[in-house]
């Protein structure tokens, strides 16, 4: 059941990522800024940790356990920023709203209720806290290459944003509110962090 569950998961992301990227193709859309996307990167991670888990699902290691914590805060963040900040902020049709669907809610549930609930579950440490890496350099990479090339994210009411997330856009809200947003994320992607990894040291409350 754990290697079925997992198999699924990566995929739902295959089926989302190939779809969502021959859309955009299609439209003559900017590949670079669909894989700059958060969202789409946790996906990713989450999709490679499921395939391994799906294989191997005894899988440890350092790398691993990095790789693992990395794609469970990253979708975790999506599904709760999502849910309670950016639903409703883009209208999606056909294919396109049951990508959205998977990447923002299928996959985020699949990948925490997986962790949670069936067991060999990957054992975390503090090592793996590592994962910090990759949102610090992504935050930098996000703001860097907005501030210098201008790459034009889709944005509310019909306009170009030089930012995927409109709650980092430093012209619409200033310098300051970003650093808010982006610290109070920080915190929150920390509590995340040691919430599954004490998890992960402990039973489970179910066997599968």
């Amino acid at each position: 059941m754990l290697r079925l569950w997992h198999a699924v998961i990566a995929l739902l992301a295959v089926v989302a990522l190939i779809g969502q990227t021959a859309l955009l193709i299609h439209k003559d859309g900017s590949l670079v800024n669909l894989f700059s996307y958060f969202t789409i990167q946790s996906n990713i991670l989450v999709l490679v940790a499921a395939a391994v888990i799906a294989i191997q699902p005894d899988r440890g290691g350092t790398a691993f356990g990095i790789l693992r914590l990395a794609g469970l805060v990253g979708i975790t963040i999506t599904g709760i920023i999502f849910a309670t900040i950016l639903a409703g902020t883009a209208d999606f049709e056909g294919l396109a709203w049951w990508y959205d669907k998977i990447f923002h809610y299928v996959i985020p549930a699949m990948a925490v209720i997986g962790f949670v609930f069936f067991v060999p579950r990957t054992r975390l440490t503090k090592t793996s806290l590592w994962f910090v890496a990759w949102p610090i350099a992504w935050l930098a990479y996000t703001l860097i290459r907005g501030a210098v090339s201008h790459p034009g994210y889709p944005a509310p009411h019909d306009r170009l944003s030089d930012v995927p997330y409109d709650f980092l856009d430093t012209d619409q809200h200033g310098g300051g509110s970003v650093a808010i947003v982006s610290a109070g994320v920080t915190v929150l992607a920390l509590a995340l962090a040691y919430a599954f990894i004490r998890l992960s040291q402990r039973g489970t409350r179910l066997n599968v």
